[in-house]
C-alpha cells in the first residue's frame, strides 16, 4: 500500500476526554464532600437523604459506580486501536507477522487489511465502506450500555419517588384513622401531641421519595457529561480512520466514471449522426414517394381521359371528326 498518503493522517487519542471526564468527576467529588460531616462545613444532608432508604439509594449508586467504569472503558478502547493502526502503517515486514493481534474494535478492518496486503494492492472501494461500516456499527454498539446506564438511574429515582410517595399517602391515612379513634377518649392536647407524633411516618416517606430523585437524576446527570467525551472521543477516531482509509483505498470508481463519461460522448455522438443520416434516408424516401404518388395520379388522369374518348356520341377523336374505322 502507498506510505504517503498513510502518514499523512494523526490519529487523536481519548487523553483529552479522559482527562474532562476525570476533572469532571472531581468537581462533582468537591461537591459532595462540601455536603458531607467531614468537609470544614459538616452537613448532614447526603447522609440523611441516604439513609432514608438505603436499599433503593444503595443501588443507584451502584449503577452509577457501574456507569462510570463502563464509560472509561469505552473511552479508552481508542487506545489499542490507534496503536495497531500506527504498527500497520510504520511495518516494513511484508508479511506483517510482527503486528500484535487486533483489539476488538478493529478486528474486521485488520482481516481486510491484512487480506489486501497480501494481494499487493489497495483497497476497494467497497472494502473501504465495510471498514468504516463495521466501526461505526461497533461505537455505536458499544454506547448502547452506556445510555441504558443513564435511563435506569432517571428510572430508578422514579421509582423511589412513587414508592415514597405511596408510602407517605397510606401513612396519612393512618394517622388520619388513629387520630380518630383516639378524639373520644383524650383531650385535644394529647390528640396534637399524637398526631404529631404520627406524622414521623409521613415524613420518612417523603424523605425516600426526595432523596432518590436526586441520586438518580444526580446520577444521569453524571453519566450523561460521561458519555459525550466518550462518545466524542469515538467520533474523533472514526473521523480520521476515515481520513486515512480515503487515503489507502482506490479511486477506481472515479476513474471509470470518466471512462464512461468518454464514452457515453462518444455515444451521443455517434448516435447524432445516425439520426442525421436516417433523417435524410426518410427525406428521400418521402421525395421518392411524392414523385411515385404523382406518376400514378397522372396515369390514373391518362387512362380516364382515354375511357372518356372512347364513351363519346360519333366515335371522334375529340376534335369533331369522325373517328376512321377498319
Amino acid at each position: 500500500m502507498a506510505r504517503s498518503l498513510e502518514r499523512a493522517v494523526r490519529f487523536t487519542g481519548a487523553g483529552g476526554a479522559l482527562f474532562n471526564m476525570t476533572i469532571f468527576l472531581v468537581l462533582v467529588g468537591g461537591v459532595a464532600y462540601y455536603l458531607s460531616p467531614w468537609s470544614p462545613n459538616p452537613n448532614e444532608l447526603l447522609i440523611t437523604s441516604f439513609m432514608a432508604n438505603p436499599y433503593l439509594n444503595g443501588l443507584i449508586l451502584f449503577v452509577l459506580l457501574v456507569g462510570i467504569i463502563y464509560n472509561f472503558e469505552q473511552a479508552r478502547t481508542i487506545g489499542p486501536a490507534i496503536r495497531w493502526v500506527n504498527a500497520f502503517r510504520n511495518s516494513v515486514d511484508p508479511s506483517r507477522t510482527r503486528l500484535p493481534r487486533p483489539p476488538g474494535l478493529v478486528g474486521a478492518m485488520a482481516r481486510i487489511l491484512l487480506d489486501a496486503d497480501e494481494r499487493g494492492g489497495r483497497l476497494s472501494q467497497a472494502s473501504a465502506r465495510a471498514i468504516l461500516d463495521s466501526i461505526g456499527t461497533r461505537i455505536d454498539e458499544g454506547r448502547e450500555f452506556g445510555r441504558y446506564a443513564g435511563n435506569l438511574l432517571v428510572f430508578l429515582g422514579l421509582l423511589g419517588t412513587f414508592w415514597g410517595l405511596l408510602q407517605t399517602v397510606t401513612d396519612v391515612s393512618g394517622v388520619i384513622a388513629s387520630l380518630g379513634a383516639s378524639s373520644g377518649d383524650s383531650d385535644a392536647g394529647t390528640a396534637v401531641s399524637a398526631l404529631i407524633n404520627n406524622l414521623n411516618e409521613p415524613l420518612s416517606g417523603m424523605n425516600t421519595a426526595f432523596s432518590s430523585s436526586l441520586f438518580g437524576l444526580g446520577g444521569s446527570l453524571v453519566l450523561g457529561f460521561l458519555d459525550i467525551q466518550a462518545g466524542q472521543a469515538q467520533n474523533r477516531f472514526y473521523s480520521d480512520l476515515e481520513d486515512w482509509i480515503s487515503g489507502i483505498s482506490d479511486n477506481t470508481t472515479s476513474l471509470s466514471g470518466g471512462a464512461k463519461a468518454s464514452a457515453n460522448l462518444d455515444a451521443g455522438a455517434d448516435l447524432s449522426d445516425t439520426m442525421a443520416a436516417l433523417h435524410a434516408a426518410i427525406k428521400e424516401l418521402n421525395a421518392s414517394n411524392d414523385r411515385a404518388s404523382s406518376g400514378v395520379r397522372q396515369e390514373i388522369r391518362d387512362l380516364g381521359r382515354l375511357l372518356l374518348e372512347g364513351e363519346r356520341p360519333g366515335g371522334d377523336d375529340g376534335t369533331g371528326r369522325p373517328m376512321s374505322r377498319k
